[in-house]
């Protein structure tokens, strides 16, 4: 049994992250645009703001239009220029992928940080959100659409707690979002006072045993790659991928452009590896015992690709810790890279899983999250189609980037917005729905990988040594040195999916043509073609 990792280390996170200043937006307090409508409630960084342009001389514009009505609300830009190099190497790695996406043709999407007039001012912290609006207000089209909040995406979301409940506010967790897939703490009690027994319903999901994070033992062989098949490459932006023997090879931890940009976090960085969700980061809290939601999370993801399609190269990079929160400018810019790599080695990536969203603003929010639709839609142009997790809400409230899949951009199936089911063929109770969503997949009670070395603080009831016989015990919750383990949420069903899709991209000989991979997707089991009522069989 593997030796388990010392509990009580404190995590170490990335600098990219350690100075989130998330809001949640207040539809009964937020300031209102020209047309009055109330906002629905999101959570986004406070400190900056989010800009899309289609070329350089756009971009310059846009940052102008920032500075300006960033005066206007009292704030002002701060930092360096976005666009401009500065002496500092890795804001200035930012600029020159930037120039080089403008100059291949690709859309220009990146932060800009705003904070307050005066540097030693006393008041009320930086809220964007006004800035935003008049921006919204401008009769500037490209201002309009073009500036945006910095969303806060969760793997995926379940978003809990008060104002910013999405759905059923079934789980909690920190930073005020429970993530997907569903996670329990010690002893799977939640709330105040502290709910004892076993939770129903969707809440049961999330109970070891009925659909939570668990160890089991696998007897099946590992996947078998015949010699000479040609696979296919799948990219998992997520937490990574931990130690298992299934990844030893047709496994890539990290990737780059030819410039040196790296697309995601660098695993090199020792704060980036003490914080790793599939390793160091993924320990027990030290004050409660609990697990990480996210902890292996990339593993399990990884998993259910190589059982789909063992052949296909996983590439798994990481853009989040053991919470599953990730920027909306750290996922951009991620998505941005992996654009520059396929630009520059077309045909390198055939598949993208992002089991990650955020719930907007406001009905348009397609329009308002155009710099992430543009970056995937350019993605989509290259080849790669992108499987997306429909989050765990219970709600029929759009999520992104899913429910981008019925927006006129990707009505070719380029992105498919997964749901998940359970073992019968029923839909999972806690799986997202609605007219947005266009496929679905095995998600509840599935059964792949976990890192060997992941091991929680839940001690078996009983385990008993003696100098006579071999240690007996009853089973760990969470020790999970076997290798394996059940899960359930719609992140695992988009991979389930991506899958399926992979497989059928080897036996048809992983042809080059778009032409020919949107006729292979079209025909994958699991996309809803008239979304067919999905009954329990008498």
């Amino acid at each position: 049994m593997t030796a388990a990792r010392p509990v009580g280390r404190p995590t170490v996170i990335p600098d990219d992250l350690r100075h989130l200043d998330v809001r949640v937006l207040d539809p009964q307090t937020a300031v209102r645009g020209p047309d009055g409508l109330v906002p629905q409630p999101t959570a986004y960084l406070g400190d900056r703001v989010l800009v899309s342009a289609p070329d350089p001389d756009a971009a310059s514009r846009l940052v102008d239009a920032v500075q300006r009505l960033a005066g206007e609300v009292g704030c002002r830009m701060v930092g360096p220029h976005p666009l401009q190099e500065a002496d500092d190497p890795r804001h200035d790695a930012r600029v020159r992928s930037r120039r080089l996406q403008a100059e291949a043709g690709h859309p220009v999407v990146f932060d800009v940080p705003i904070g307050r007039e005066r540097t030693l001012a006393v008041g009320p912290p930086v809220d964007v959100w006004e800035l935003v609006q008049r921006a919204r207000a401008s009769q500037d089209r490209l201002v309009a659409q073009g500036v945006g909040l910095d969303h806060v995406l969760v793997s995926a979301p379940a978003i809990t707690g008060s104002p910013f409940a999405a759905g059923l506010p079934f789980a909690a967790g920190l930073p005020f979002a429970a993530g997907l897939p569903f996670a329990a703490g010690l002893p799977f009690a939640a709330g105040l006072p502290f709910a004892a027994g076993l939770a129903g319903g969707v809440n049961s999901y999330a109970v070891p045993g009925t659909g939570g994070r668990t160890p089991v033992s696998m007897v099946l062989q590992a996947p078998d790659v015949a010699p000479g098949t040609k696979g296919p490459r799948v990219v998992v932006l997520d937490t990574g991928i931990g130690q298992h023997p299934w990844f030893a090879d047709q496994t890539e931890r990290t990737a780059q452009t030819s410039d040196g940009v790296i697309i995601g976090m660098d695993v090199t960085d020792p704060d980036v590896i003490a914080s790793d969700p599939e390793a160091a980061g993924g320990t027990p809290d030290p004050l409660t015992g609990a697990m990480p939601t996210h902890a292996g999370h990339g593993t399990f993801i990884a998993g259910l690709l190589r059982q789909a399609c063992p052949p296909a190269t996983i590439t798994g990079l990481r853009v989040m810790n053991a919470d599953g929160v990730v920027p909306e400018h750290v996922l951009t810019d991620s998505l941005s890279a992996l654009l520059a790599k396929q630009a520059e080695e077309p045909g390198w990536a055939d598949a993208l899983v992002l089991s990650l969203g955020y719930y907007g603003e406001t009905d348009d929010d397609v329009v308002y999250t155009s710099g992430l639709a543009q970056v995937l839609r350019a993605l989509a142009d290259r080849g790669v189609v992108a499987f997306c997790a429909a989050g765990n809400s219970a709600t029929d409230r759009r999520c992104y980037p899913a429910a981008l899949a019925v927006t006129p951009p990707f009505a070719d199936g380029s992105l498919a917005s997964v749901r998940a089911l359970n073992p019968d063929g029923t839909v999972a109770l806690f799986s997202n729905d609605g007219d947005w969503v266009t496929a679905q997949a095995p998600g509840a009670n599935v059964v792949s990988t976990a890192p060997t070395d992941l091991r929680g603080a839940w001690q078996p009831q009983v385990d008993v040594s003696s100098t006579d016989y071999a240690n007996r015990a009853t089973l760990a919750p969470e020790w999970f040195s076997g290798g394996f383990a059940v899960w359930s949420g719609t992140s695992f069903a988009a991979p389930a999916l991506a899958g399926r899709y992979l497989a059928s991209l080897v036996n048809a000989g992983v042809p080059a043509d778009n032409g020919a991979r949107r006729g292979l997707l079209s025909s994958v089991e699991g996309l809803l073609h008239g979304r067919p009522d999905q009954r329990r069989s008498p």
